[in-house]
């Protein structure tokens, strides 16, 4: 059986935005990578007090959002594990159903300075590659590669690939603030997921 180069990129995708895509897209050509898996998280731990939309309605604008794109792929994974969406659980069962297949996990610059704050961070780092996307972050006292060989001395790590992205200056956050304020989302979200999101009234 063949050995595919996944990437993972989990979120909570509320809406999906053309960030998420460029970043996907970037790390697909740029690493290397078969595929790359969508993977919106059924319940995310850090938004348990905050109103998500129903996993149903995020994967279906995943999949419209990623219809003309190879190799896109949008998993339903997250949805059939019990309790919240914790990665280190998510790259676990992964690699036990997909033991023929190797697991890039796609992060950013901040959440990689903040991967010790993570639930069983040292599981992560040693069972899964990481791809970290470099972008402007609040804190100026660390770099990449200082976190990188301070990370190194403490756990073992499998393999970490740094990738220089184009930052796009969007958050999910403000396009459903923007959509529920009844502004244009076009330029954020592809026209499908516009549609979708208009016809659905998810941000209303």
């Amino acid at each position: 059986m063949s050995m595919y180069n996944v990437g993972i990129l989990g979120g909570t995708f509320d809406p999906i935005h053309f960030g998420h895509l460029i970043l996907a897209k970037e790390a697909k050509d740029k690493c290397k990578l078969d595929e790359i898996w969508f993977m919106p998280a059924k319940t995310p731990p850090h938004k348990l007090n905050k109103t998500v939309s129903d996993f149903s309605m995020r994967k279906d604008m995943i999949e419209l959002a990623i219809k003309d794109y190879a190799g896109f792929y949008c998993s339903d994974f997250e949805n059939t594990l019990e309790g919240n969406s914790y990665t280190f659980n998510t790259l676990e069962k992964l690699e036990n159903r997909f033991c023929c297949d190797e697991f890039y996990f796609i992060m950013g610059a901040d959440s990689f300075y903040e991967i010790e704050t993570w639930k069983n961070p040292a599981v992560i780092l040693k069972i899964a590659n990481l791809i970290v996307a470099s972008r402007d972050y609040s804190n100026e006292n660390l770099t990449l590669k200082s976190h990188f060989e301070y990370l190194k001395g403490k756990y073992e790590i499998k393999g970490i690939s740094f990738l220089d992205t184009v930052d796009v200056d969007i958050s999910s956050t403000e396009i459903r603030e923007l959509a529920k304020a009844g502004e244009d989302i076009g330029k954020y979200v592809p026209e499908s997921v516009c549609r979708y999101i208009k016809e659905k009234k998810i941000y209303v």
